[in-house]
């Protein structure tokens, strides 16, 4: 059955824990300087008239959350573009693996050029549920090393990165 199939709704979780922290920081210190909004005009109120230190911290509220705004939509945003950005498909001969958005790279894989397929997880990995992919092929040339990783996931799913593995083991098996 040759399906297109994602990496896993916990990889667009990942990208979006990775690319929404500045917008957090940012609604933080927001929220920290609207709760001293009057304690700060105060202080401006030495340098400028009340209504003038007013309108300052005013502005200074308004633009910090129309940047956490920005930060948070755009970080959503990238998140949802580096989820759909990475495909595969497991055909009867090989595991096609399509990357990109504006340019598009696709590798083909045949099975029976597959060598091995390692899991890597870091700490931060394991508490996502998510890992690392790498299919190991056979050097093309004489100058290749042998081994060298064709097929990278950078991150994958646990669960489907296990059930990838033993899929293409198995195929693999079968071709040999």
């Amino acid at each position: 059955m040759e399906q297109e199939q994602k990496l896993g709704i916990k990889v667009f979780y990942y990208y979006l824990y990775k690319k929404i922290l500045i917008g957090l920081v940012l609604l933080i210190v927001s929220m920290i300087i609207l709760s001293l909004k009057d304690a700060m005009i105060l202080k401006l109120a030495f340098l400028f008239s009340i209504s003038v230190a007013g309108k300052i911290i005013g502005s200074l509220i308004t633009g910090l959350f129309i940047l956490t705004f920005l930060a948070l939509a755009g970080g959503i945003f990238l998140s949802w573009l580096n989820y759909i950005s990475c495909t595969f498909i497991l055909s009867d001969l090989s595991i096609v693996i399509k990357k990109g958005i504006l340019s598009k790279k696709i590798i083909t894989i045949p099975y029976r050029q597959i060598q091995d397929i390692s899991i890597e997880q870091s700490f931060s990995d394991r508490l996502m549920n998510v890992c690392k992919l790498a299919i190991l092929t056979a050097g093309n040339d004489s100058n290749d090393k042998e081994g060298e990783a064709e097929g990278v996931f950078n991150i994958i799913d646990i669960n489907i990165a296990k059930n990838l593995q033993n899929t293409i083991l198995q195929k693999n098996n079968l071709q040999k």
